[in-house]
């Protein structure tokens, strides 16, 4: 069983990316999707990928193969145009031979199955642009299942004792 941290569209969000980084020690994975906005230096433990907004250091693709999946890590930004074009996204991976993609881009929270691939979006910590609270996700890979949860990103600072939605208000 493999355990990932996903991450996309923090724009300049570093204590976002340190506490949850720092709450999930034990994940195999610490995944963000683009759209970092900050420097390689300041993103050391997670495996980013380029956004539409990014510093050109990072690669546009991830892959990885893990528990028999094969998954696609991009943001996406330039396969689809948005969330309602998720079918471009399951093609481009489905031909390449991956089950699952793990994208950015939307800031747009979404788990799916779209033409055989499992689409995994975990919105964004600095703004859901459709009005949902800032959030990320725990992917837990066991074999052939795959378990996807939504985390708030504010509630997960008060219930871990980090702070409270006041202090990032």
């Amino acid at each position: 069983m493999k355990k990932i941290v996903l991450m996309s569209d923090s724009h300049y969000v570093y204590e976002a990316m340190d506490l949850i980084h720092h709450a999930f020690p034990e994940a195999d994975y610490h995944i963000h999707c683009g759209d970092v906005l900050l420097p390689p230096a300041l993103t050391e433990g997670w495996d980013c990928v380029m956004g539409n907004c990014d510093f050109p250091d990072y690669p546009m693709a991830r892959s990885y193969e893990i528990e028999g999946h094969r998954i696609l890590v991009r943001h996406g930004h330039d396969i689809f145009y948005g969330p309602a074009d998720t079918g471009a996204l399951a093609g481009y991976a489905r031909v390449r031979g991956y089950d699952v993609v793990m994208f950015g881009h939307s800031h747009m929270y979404c788990d799916t199955v779209v033409k055989g691939v499992r689409l995994l979006n975990p919105g964004s910590v600095s703004f859901n642009k459709d009005f949902t609270e800032p959030s990320f996700m725990i992917v837990t890979i066991d074999g052939q299942k795959i378990h996807a949860e939504r985390m708030i990103y504010p509630d997960f600072l008060t219930k871990t004792g980090q702070g409270s939605k006041k202090d990032i208000d």
